[in-house]
C-alpha cells in the first residue's frame, strides 16, 4: 500500500477540509508530499480544492470517502486493532474529563458566565487541570504511537498546545481553527473512531 497516499487521506477524512500544513501535522508527513499528494489525488477525482470563499481547503470527494475505506481496511490489522481498541477504552474518560475542564475554562459559576478571563487564579487553576489530562492522555499516545506509527503525532502536538496555553496564549485551549488543544483533541478523538470503523453515537463521547 502507498502509506503517504493512504495518510494523505486519512487527515482529509479526519478533519473534513483541511490545508497541506494542517493534514501534514495530523499524520506526520512533510508539507511538500502532502500537497503534491493532494494535487495527484484531485487529479483521479478523489479530492477536490474550495477556494474564494469564508472556508478554503482540500477535502475528499465521494469516490475519495470510498477510497479512503478501502485503504484503511487495509492499514489496520489485527496488532493495530488491538492497540487501538485498548487506547480508546482508556481514551474516553478523559474524553469526559476533557469536557468538564473546557467548559471550566469558557464558563464560569452554576449560571454558565463566559469566563471573561479576568481571574487569573482562576485560570491557572484550569491550566493545571488540563496538564494532568495532558499527562494521563499522554501515556495511552505513547503506547499507541508505538504501536500505530501515524498515530504519534497526536502526543508532541498536544504537548505544544498546552505549552502555548501556559505561555498566555488564550485562543490555544479551545479556540477553532488555531490548532488549539481542543481542536487536536476533536482530531485525535475522530482519528480513533473512524480507525475502529465505528459510528460515532452516546458511548463515544466518555
Amino acid at each position: 500500500m502507498d502509506d503517504v497516499r493512504f495518510r494523505a487521506m486519512h487527515a482529509l477524512r479526519v478533519k473534513g477540509m483541511s490545508s497541506p500544513a494542517v493534514a501534514a501535522r495530523i499524520v506526520s508527513l512533510p508539507e511538500p508530499e502532502v500537497a503534491d499528494r493532494f494535487a495527484a489525488l484531485q487529479s483521479e477525482g478523489l479530492v477536490r480544492h474550495r477556494s474564494g470563499g469564508r472556508v478554503e481547503g482540500w477535502s475528499l470527494t465521494k469516490d475519495g470517502k470510498a477510497a479512503h475505506g478501502a485503504l484503511l481496511a487495509e492499514a489496520v490489522d489485527e496488532v493495530d486493532r488491538t492497540a487501538l481498541e485498548q487506547a480508546y477504552e482508556r481514551f474516553l474518560p478523559l474524553n469526559g474529563e476533557f469536557k468538564a475542564v473546557c467548559h471550566a475554562w469558557q464558563t464560569r459559576g452554576d449560571d454558565a458566565t463566559p469566563n471573561d478571563h479576568a481571574d487569573p487564579a482562576h485560570d491557572a487553576a484550569v491550566v493545571e487541570r488540563l496538564a494532568d489530562v495532558d499527562a494521563r492522555v499522554g501515556g495511552v499516545l505513547d503506547d499507541l504511537g508505538a504501536a500505530v506509527d501515524r498515530m504519534g503525532a497526536y502526543r508532541a502536538r498536544l504537548g505544544a498546545a498546552l505549552a502555548r496555553v501556559r505561555a498566555g496564549e488564550r485562543s490555544a485551549f479551545t479556540a477553532p481553527l488555531q490548532d488549539s488543544y481542543h481542536d487536536i483533541w476533536m482530531e485525535l478523538h475522530q482519528d480513533l473512531i473512524l480507525s475502529l470503523g465505528r459510528t460515532r453515537d452516546a458511548t463515544d463521547e466518555g
